[in-house]
Parts: C-alpha cells; sequence; structure tokens
C-alpha cells in the first residue's frame, strides 16, 4: 500500500496550507475537528497504511464502498477547492397561492444538491419546502404555501462530503400596495384607487351582525363625530400647510391613502351630503382591517405635524385577510389566514402616536413596555376589546371608552359594555402594606385612611387621549347621613373636578404647547405630564381626618374610581348642546364602616 502513495501525492500534502471552513461534515473530517485540512489526510493514509482495515463509511468519498488512494485524491481534490459559495436568493414572488423563488447557481466545490428552507415570524421554525441534485435548478414554483406577514428563505448548497453552507437570508413581505409621503404629510406616487376598497355595505350581506356592532362601534363613528370635525378644523385652521391629513391619516385611512382632501368640509352633514364614494364616508370600515397583510409601527410626526402613517395593505385583489385559519369558502372574494390578526401589533399604527418625540398617544407602547409580556404571550388587545362571543366569533364593536355623546348615554347600546369593560379594569382596598383601616376609633383621634388603587389592565387608566379623560378617587366620609369629609365628589357629570383640592387624586394626562402652557391641541404638542395610572401598576394614597369631639355611633367611609371619556370643558367649548350625555362610569368602589367609641 505504501507503494500507491508516490512522492507526488506526498508532495501535495506536506504543501498543503489551504483549511475548508468550519462544517459538520458527514464524510472525510477524520478527526472530527469540523475543518478538512492535513491533519485529515494524515490519518487518512494511516488508516490506509493500516494492515487491519475495517470499513468506515466516513473514508469512502467515492461512495465505491472501497477505501483507496481514490477517496484520498477526493479529500484532496476537495480541499484544493477554495473558492466561496454563493447561492443568495435573488427574487422572490408570491400571489397568494404560488411562490417563485429564484437563486444563483453555485461554483461546482462538489456539489451535491441545493436544500431551499423557509420560516416565518409566527413558527420561527426553519423548515425544507424544496431540494434538487441538479446544479443547474436554481428555481421553484410552489403551490398553496400559505406564507406569513414576514417570510424568511434561505438556500443552502450541500457538497459530497456533507457539508451544507448557506447563502443570505432573505427576507420577504407579503405583497401590498405602497405609497410616499411628502414633508407636508401628502401622500404622493401612491398605488391606491377609491374603487379598490370595498364598502362596508357590501359585506352586511354575509356579515350582517359583525356589520351591525361595526355600525354601532367608534370606528364608523368617526365618520360622524362633530367633536372630530371641530378638531379637525382647529387642526387645519391652526396648521394649513398640513390641512387635514395629520387627523384623516387615523379617523379615515381610506381618504388619506387616496389623498382625498377633507378640509373642505367643516361638518358632518356637509361630509356625509357630499359626492365622496361611500367608503371614506364610513370612516373606519372593514376594508381597512381586512386588506392588511404586513405589521406597521408607531406614528412619528416631524417637528410641523405632517402625517406619516405607514399602512401595509392590498386591496382590489378580492382577498379579505383574517384570524380564522379555516375560513368558509365564499363567491364574494377569497379568505386569507393570517395569525397576526390576534395579536396587538395589528393595532398599529392607530393607537400609538409620538409627536416631536413626545408620546401624545401610546396605548400599544403601554402595553408593549409591560416587562415580558408581548413576548410570553401576554393579553393581546383583542382580547379585552374584541372579545369571543359564545358562536366563537368576535365582537366588532371594539369596545373602548369612548361613544357617540349626541344621544344619552343611558340609551347608547355601547354603555353597558364599556361599563363592564372598565369595571374589571381597577380594584381598591382600604390598606396599605397590610396598614388598614381600624375597627373602632375615639373622638379627636386622627383616622388615617390608607388606600390602594391597582391596576387590572394592559395600558394605562386613562390611555389613548388621556389629556382629554379623567379618571379620580372620590371619597367620602358620613356620619347619619351627613358628609363630614370628601374629595372627587361631584354632584352632576357636568361638573368640573375642584383641581385645587390637595387631596384629589386624579389620573390623567397633560399636554403643554411651545409656550409651556396646556393644550388639548395634539399637533400642538411639545412636552406632556402622565399622570395616568400604569399597567398593572399600584397608586397609594393617604387620607387624614380628626374625628369631631360630638361624634358618636358609627361613620361610613365609601372611596370610588371613577371616569369621564372627557373633561366637561372640552365638551362645552366645542358641542355644549352634548353635555348632559357626558358619561361617569363608576370603576370601583370599597366601603366600611368604623366604631366610635
Amino acid at each position: 500500500m505504501n507503494s500507491i502513495i508516490n512522492k507526488y501525492y506526498l508532495f501535495i500534502i506536506l504543501n498543503l496550507s489551504i483549511v475548508l471552513m468550519q462544517c459538520d461534515y458527514d464524510y472525510g473530517d477524520i478527526n472530527n475537528d469540523s475543518f478538512l485540512d492535513i491533519l485529515d489526510i494524515t490519518e487518512f493514509i494511516n488508516f490506509i497504511i493500516d494492515e487491519d482495515i475495517d470499513y468506515d463509511m466516513i473514508y469512502d468519498l467515492n461512495f465505491d464502498d472501497i477505501i483507496n488512494v481514490v477517496d484520498i485524491i477526493a479529500l484532496i481534490n476537495r480541499i484544493l477547492i477554495d473558492e466561496e459559495l454563493s447561492v443568495n436568493i435573488l427574487e422572490v414572488g408570491y400571489d397568494f397561492q404560488d411562490l417563485n423563488l429564484t437563486w444563483s447557481a453555485t461554483p461546482d466545490n462538489g456539489f451535491s444538491h441545493y436544500n431551499v428552507y423557509y420560516s416565518n415570524m409566527v413558527s420561527n421554525e426553519s423548515m425544507l419546502i424544496y431540494s434538487t441534485q441538479v446544479q443547474s435548478d436554481t428555481s421553484i414554483t410552489l403551490s398553496n404555501l400559505a406564507l406569513q406577514e414576514q417570510n424568511w428563505f434561505v438556500v443552502g448548497m450541500e457538497d459530497f462530503l456533507g457539508c451544507e453552507q448557506y447563502g443570505n437570508q432573505y427576507l420577504f413581505d407579503l405583497p401590498y400596495k405602497t405609497y410616499d409621503i411628502d414633508s407636508l404629510g401628502n401622500v404622493i406616487n401612491h398605488s391606491f384607487d377609491i374603487n379598490q376598497f370595498d364598502s362596508a355595505e357590501n359585506c352586511q350581506g354575509c356579515h350582517s351582525v359583525h356589520y351591525e356592532e361595526w355600525s354601532e362601534s367608534m370606528h364608523a363613528y368617526t365618520a360622524h363625530s362633530p367633536l372630530f370635525f371641530s378638531y379637525k378644523n382647529t387642526t387645519i385652521e391652526n396648521h394649513p400647510e398640513v390641512g387635514d391629513k395629520f387627523c384623516s391619516q387615523c379617523h379615515n385611512p381610506v381618504a388619506y391613502l387616496t389623498d382625498t382632501d377633507l378640509s373642505l368640509f367643516n361638518s358632518v352633514e356637509e361630509f356625509q351630503s357630499s359626492s365622496l364614494s361611500p367608503v371614506i364616508k364610513e370612516g373606519i370600515s372593514c376594508d381597512i382591517c381586512h386588506t392588511v397583510t404586513g405589521l406597521s409601527h408607531t406614528i412619528y410626526t416631524s417637528d410641523n405635524g405632517a402625517a406619516s402613517a405607514t399602512y401595509k395593505l392590498y386591496p382590489g385583489e378580492n382577498i379579505k385577510f383574517g384570524p380564522l385559519d379555516n375560513p368558509d369558502s365564499n363567491s364574494f372574494h377569497d379568505s386569507f389566514y393570517l395569525p397576526t390578526y390576534t395579536v396587538s401589533e395589528q393595532c398599529l399604527p392607530c393607537h400609538d402616536l409620538v409627536v416631536r418625540d413626545v408620546e401624545a398617544e401610546i396605548t400599544f407602547t403601554e402595553w408593549n413596555r409591560i416587562p415580558g409580556f408581548s413576548m410570553f404571550g401576554g393579553i393581546p388587545c383583542q382580547e379585552c376589546h374584541m372579545p369571543e362571543k359564545e358562536d366563537g366569533t368576535h365582537d366588532h364593536t371594539f369596545i373602548g371608552v369612548d361613544m357617540d355623546l349626541s344621544i344619552p348615554y343611558l340609551e347608547n347600546p355601547l354603555f353597558e359594555k364599556v361599563s363592564t369593560m372598565l369595571a374589571s379594569s381597577v380594584e381598591m382596598r382600604f390598606d396599605i402594606w397590610n396598614q388598614a383601616l381600624p375597627d373602632v376609633i375615639s373622638n379627636l383621634d386622627t383616622l388615617i385612611i390608607p388606600l390602594t388603587i391597582e391596576s387590572l389592565t394592559a395600558h394605562s387608566i386613562p390611555s389613548g387621549t388621556s389629556f382629554n379623560r379623567e379618571a379620580w378617587i372620590e371619597i367620602t366620609i358620613e356620619h347619619n347621613d351627613e358628609i363630614l369629609f370628601s374629595s372627587g365628589l361631584l354632584t352632576n357629570n357636568t361638573q368640573n373636578l375642584n383641581y385645587e383640592d390637595d387631596n384629589l387624586l386624579l389620573f390623567k394626562s397633560y399636554l403643554f404647547d411651545v409656550n409651556g402652557d396646556t393644550t388639548n391641541s395634539v399637533i400642538d404638542t411639545h412636552d406632556i405630564d402622565n399622570q395616568s395610572l400604569q399597567a398593572y401598576s399600584q397608586r397609594f394614597k393617604y387620607y387624614d381626618f380628626i374625628i369631631p369631639q360630638e361624634l358618636d355611633g358609627e361613620i361610613n367611609i365609601r372611596a370610588r374610581m371613577l371616569f369621564r371619556p372627557f373633561e366637561p370643558a372640552f365638551i362645552i367649548e366645542h358641542h355644549n348642546e352634548f353635555i348632559n350625555n357626558l358619561p361617569i362610569f363608576e370603576m370601583h368602589a370599597v366601603e366600611s364602616t368604623i366604631i366610635i367609641q
């Protein structure tokens, strides 16, 4: 056997300096160090020289079931090929049925076969979707592969020794219509046409319940809200350069995306009686949500308040997207399952707004900042705001804290739903770190009332337009139906709170304009003081009261957390006719009795 290893090959071996990249080789890596180099050749020679040879497939590099010098030559030749592999994906195409994928051909380098792998943001697992042993075969068409919002593809080239090297990872988003935004927030170069969007009326035939729920929702009300039009008009007056786009980017996305000018309409009546498309008159209707193919991000405005919302929508292709993994077929449109319809990111960008780096309305960010919450399956927005019903469908009233103020709140179909949701949002107790109320107290003693308010909610209370909202603690001490002490007590829902009351515990935020004055205009925001109750946090408050000398019997202590979606002053300023329809909701109440001895 020694004679087979001639001087020529010994010369090559002794002068070989090339080392292949680290890899998990099935063959040829004799010393099992994940490299192919001269050490493997030396051990290979020793193996062959050994007279007692037992077959081992790791040495059989030409797969002929014989281990000899031919296998050594194959190993040397593989090591001498030092050219890097290049199997990068060139193009991915997808029409929600067929996947077309093309990649660059690799140099020979001992080619065995290509492997195409796929993963997505949901499963996060690499899946082999195609393999070929034909080196010139550098494209595939696969059918019935349901991609997700974001998809990753990579092609690996495996050589005859079992080493697989990979090209660059290719990120592919599902198709969506594109547009650009100029410095004033105008949508330009867009690929949207108003006729691509279906009216909610077209959905009513098959989805009558969802249609009725949506009709009652604040999504539909955006196109019918006098308060919105008042705010829009003020914004246009003070910031004519950006016009209505700052408002319409969230309150009427179809108008925004199709560059429809809403500044021409000063009232709901003018808007609804116009010749605009019914889709625009519907506000936030079905297609705004059910044509979403990709997740967006927080809206960040520049110093001039220009609109910047980015939507990834795919209207006009006769496909509706949603959370059902086995949707029923129908003759009106195709249906496509996207699991992100069940996660909070689906609610971006409309529920996250940063103005001049000031976090003005950040409901999603509040949720996302709960440590580990989003990572480990925390409660998504949909669970509370689109709860599952007995029939397995989800409520499409999008329950929040706002309601149509043009009708008495007790007659509003959302009132009970809002009340129920708010009642599950907080919990109070007369206790701070095991310091509780006494059972008995004496005259002239100072009664210390410890109150803990605990949020049970995955975002701040209040959230969203927290600068317009008010949540506060009402506390009373009564003796024989006489109020001895109070804070946050109102006789009717049209009153302003006593903001000078040192005992008032008020949860809200305050916006400040460029001059440092408080404002309710989001576009004018330059700073914020957020005093909202943070997600899943606690707030503590001590009240103290000296028991009068003349009291006897019992005193009753009652604390309530109350909420209203607007400050009365804001409603009075803009639409005083709605002030009596402004509701006050009781979120939680605790009560205790103390004996005076």
